[in-house]
């Protein structure tokens, strides 16, 4: 009985724990957890499952889309705005939500984490599990860390139990490359002492750890964060993600569908829901027509950006409406003869969907309320149409955090910069020319290349997370980022044709000029004031 009773008080002791929701908002190390928690190998395994959430919370996993210019939403998710207007400071970053603005919600994992590690030593449990379980930790931490230096730059690194009454004062800011030497030495200790493949879905593996330490070493490689273009960090990075190709996954041969298959051949990584344990993805991003929210809808802009089926792209200036007469585009059949991931991921005016046709005209019935899209298209990638969208439909589906296209992607673009343009355009035209997709292979060089390199990626990886970083990396943002997010009204005419008007959705604030501040995210000057000033703020966000 006393078991039991010691069992179900350190189980109130790990919900306790994440009550908290500022970095310094936290119970103090020597009172929590229970210590029965290090004691009993099934408390230690929650205790660790609840950790994965410092990667990302059920509901955040895809709310990243909303900062990209592929996206458009009304209503200011997240804090979008904020973004998109050009017009975040110190003093308005906490308005982000903690999947981008991920300082607060970061620096009390990682305070567990440290707990985790001050009491593992001395737990009796046994020993391979205890291994297990250290890796994962090291995983998650990395992970954290990843995601604190895509968003900030160099971050401080704290391996300490810190509780409320540490001396804040003290702490700094390490470099970037010190928080990457940090992370990748992590994952390289995971990959030492975990399974290439998890046992148990939705956990740690080697093989997630070699995905994470090809992101970051891509990330540290690129013009951001290697202004001197060190050949060094190119070769890490083509060297990382080329670990992937041996390890038995292949890349998936119908696009659409990849996404509502849990055991996609292409998945490394991936972030599985079940209907215990579910998000509501669909609900969010789904047509208003069929009760979504439409939270989150395709940008004309990305809608422009997927090329005809001769690999013209077909509009080159979406605020101009600028079409290129290279490309098959009929602008009044706009739909006709594209990529097929245009079809698989976007729903259009006159797509089909479940039992009938979408219509985003206007006074179509996916325009009618007050949800409805404002840019003319609706998100496909996700939506498992044969279970429908509502409230109450939860998705049940994967979203993939690393896949193997992503690791062709960056082979080639690291191969581009170590000057192997042959095996930049071998890695691209894989993605390319799979089966279900057939697009004609790159044959550009130089420059061109490069920039065909960033586009399939824009398309490639559509929706998924990423946009919103790489146009940073890349150093374009101060182009995508000032350049406006286009909708499309659509006008059905008498004779059944429809007619196509391109507007900005975004404010005059988008046009202002960009400043470079903006490629990161500014601390919180809350958090600056917290440290008495020992955080070093970003440049350009300082208060004066």
């Amino acid at each position: 009985m006393m078991k039991k009773i010691i069992y179900l008080v350190s189980i109130t002791w790990i919900m306790l724990l994440y009550s908290c929701s500022d970095v310094l908002d936290i119970t103090p190390t020597d009172r929590y957890p229970d210590p029965a928690v290090w004691q009993d190998e099934n408390l230690l395994k929650m205790f660790v499952n609840e950790q994965y959430s410092g990667i990302c919370t059920k509901d955040n996993y895809y709310k990243i889309m909303y900062f990209g210019d592929d996206i458009f939403s009304k209503y200011n998710e997240g804090g979008c705005d904020l973004i998109r207007e050009n017009i975040l400071t110190a003093d308005n970053v906490g308005s982000l939500n903690n999947i981008l603005h991920v300082w607060d919600n970061s620096y009390k994992f990682i305070h567990n984490i440290n707990v985790f590690f001050k009491n593992i030593e001395g737990s009796p449990i046994d020993e391979s599990v205890k291994k297990e379980l250290i890796a994962e930790m090291k995983f998650i931490r990395a992970y954290i860390y990843a995601k604190l230096i895509w968003a900030y730059g160099g971050v401080p690194i704290i391996e300490e139990a810190f509780d409320i009454n540490s001396d804040w004062s003290q702490i700094k800011r390490n470099s970037w490359d010190e928080c990457v030497t940090y992370i990748v030495k992590n994952l390289d200790e995971v990959i030492a002492d975990l399974p290439d493949r998890p046992s148990e879905r939705n956990r740690a593996s080697g093989n997630a750890a070699r995905a994470l330490k090809s992101r970051v070493l891509l990330y540290d490689a690129s013009i951001l964060n290697n202004p001197s273009n060190d050949k060094q960090k190119w070769q890490r990075a083509a060297d990382a993600a080329a670990a992937l190709f041996d390890k038995g996954y292949t890349l998936a041969t119908d696009y659409q569908k990849m996404f509502l298959d849990v055991n996609c051949s292409e998945f490394i990584f991936a972030k599985e829901f079940s209907e215990t344990y579910y998000c509501q993805l669909t609900f969010y991003i789904g047509t208003a027509g069929n009760s979504g929210l439409a939270l989150a809808v395709p940008s004309l802009n990305i809608v422009d950006a997927y090329e005809t089926i001769d690999g013209e792209i077909p509009v080159t200036n979406s605020e101009l409406g600028t079409i290129n007469p290279k490309s098959m585009y009929d602008s009044s059949n706009p739909y006709v003869n594209r990529d097929p991931r245009f079809y698989a991921s976007i729903y259009y005016n006159g797509a089909d969907f479940m039992d009938r046709k979408i219509e985003t005209y206007k006074g179509g019935y996916d325009v009618t309320n007050q949800d409805a899209t404002m840019t003319g298209y609706y998100i496909r990638k996700f939506i498992e149409e044969d279970k429908g969208i509502s409230q109450t439909r939860h998705y049940t589906g994967p979203f993939p955090l690393f896949r193997l296209s992503e690791m062709y992607l960056n082979y080639a673009e690291a191969q581009y910069h170590l000057g192997n343009e042959d095996l930049a355009r071998e890695y691209i035209n894989k993605i390319r020319g799979r089966e279900g997709v057939k697009m004609p292979p790159v044959t550009a060089t130089g420059e061109e290349l490069l920039n065909k390199i960033y586009h399939e990626r824009m398309i490639e990886l559509a929706f998924e997370g990423h946009r919103y970083f790489d146009v940073r990396r890349w150093k374009i943002a101060e182009k995508t980022e000032t350049t406006h997010i286009m909708g499309q009204e659509i006008i059905k005419n008498d004779d059944g044709t429809f007619t196509y008007n391109r507007h900005p959705l975004t404010q005059d604030s988008r046009k202002n000029e960009w400043k470079d501040a903006f490629y990161r995210l500014p601390i919180a000057f809350s958090e600056i004031q917290r440290s008495n000033n020992s955080l070093e703020q970003n440049s350009g966000y300082e208060i004066k």
